[in-house]
């Protein structure tokens, strides 16, 4: 598939278009806000667990896609942890005000499992590879956002939770696909043969698995629509905090994983993941966190959505600026 301006455009717009039915629900009173609570439970502990795992069942082993996989942990450590340095050093919060906290955890982190998976499907559709460094990418994701964003959100260090990292389901798929992976070194449905019973079985099994992953999609951009329903338009673009996030995590973001990657000499299918992944709109984890810990979800919702909006411009801008500015064309 080649991938241009206009491809890359249109995978974006077209997932905001998923976001619709739930935005339109919701604005008819046929959708409570509540439902955004089940489907998330659904797509983190359900969908895409099962997608993450399923994504190694798409490929055979090979030591070339191993290394890969832990020089994108590298690559995402160190993005996350520069961001929110340089973002430390240039929005000072000397009075603790929790708007300024959830700004900052908005600038570095980023919606890279409910939006960035159906991305890069669309992008790279039937590549397991891609999906599979890409479950990297949101392990790493959950393993900082429950420390380092913990933190951020709360200036506490009692609030991190180790419990919550081992206990992650997307972080437990992460492991049992890589564990499986290296061991059967081949999607597991393949040693039941080619015909027979037991391979009808598992045949099934396989492709309902596959059902379930692939919902993360649809019910991730119902959430996102839901939520749009339910903040007021002026508001949302009304609020100059907003657009100082929008242009750190959409813009500022995307240009240190650019020289974070680009003259690196690793495969460019690594780094065109890792690209797009952190060049996603602000994570929904920044609502979620914010109302958990009682800082400000009114705004951290705003900073989200507003994020969301403009991506439809920016990660084609984004990927113009990566592929002409700094030649890395795949």
């Amino acid at each position: 598939m080649e991938i241009n301006f206009l491809t890359v455009f249109i995978a974006v717009f077209s997932l905001i278009l998923l976001a619709v039915p739930g935005f339109l629900l919701a604005k008819f009173k046929m959708m409570p806000e509540k439902a955004t609570e089940a489907f998330s439970a659904m797509v983190l502990y359900g969908c895409q667990p099962v997608l993450v795992f399923m994504n190694f069942q798409k490929e055979k082993y090979d030591a070339q896609i191993g290394l890969n996989m832990l020089i994108v942990a590298g690559i995402s450590i160190v993005a996350h942890i520069a961001m929110a340095l340089i973002i430390s050093l240039i929005i000072r919060n000397k009075t603790k005000e929790s708007k300024v906290n959830v700004a900052k955890y908005a600038c570095v982190f980023s919606n890279c499992g409910f939006m960035g998976f159906p991305f890069l499907q669309a992008i790279f559709p039937n590549s397991g590879q891609v999906m599979i460094y890409a479950a990297v990418v949101v392990a790493v994701f959950n393993v900082l956002n429950w420390t380092l964003g913990v933190y951020m959100i709360t200036g506490e260090r009692k609030e991190i939770s180790i419990k919550k990292i081992l206990f992650n389901p997307t972080i437990i798929a992460v492991v049992l696909g890589f564990v499986t992976f290296l061991i059967a070194k081949k999607p597991l449905v393949e040693f039941f043969g080619a015909k027979g019973v037991a391979y009808n079985v598992a045949n099934k099994v396989n492709s309902s698995l596959h059902v379930i992953g692939d919902m993360v999609t649809p019910l991730s951009l119902t959430v996102i629509g839901i939520r749009l329903a339910n903040v007021k338009f002026k508001q949302l673009f009304l609020d100059a905090t907003a657009y100082l996030v929008c242009a750190f995590k959409l813009i500022g973001m995307s240009l240190m994983v650019m020289l974070l990657v680009a003259f690196l000499p690793i495969d460019v299918t690594v780094k065109y993941v890792v690209f797009f992944l952190m060049s996603m709109p602000s994570a929904t984890s920044t609502a979620l966190f914010a109302v958990k810990f009682n800082k400000g979800g009114e705004s951290a919702s705003i900073f989200v959505l507003l994020s969301t909006v403009l991506c439809i411009l920016s990660i084609p801008i984004m990927y113009i600026v990566f592929t002409s500015v700094f030649g890395v064309i795949i």
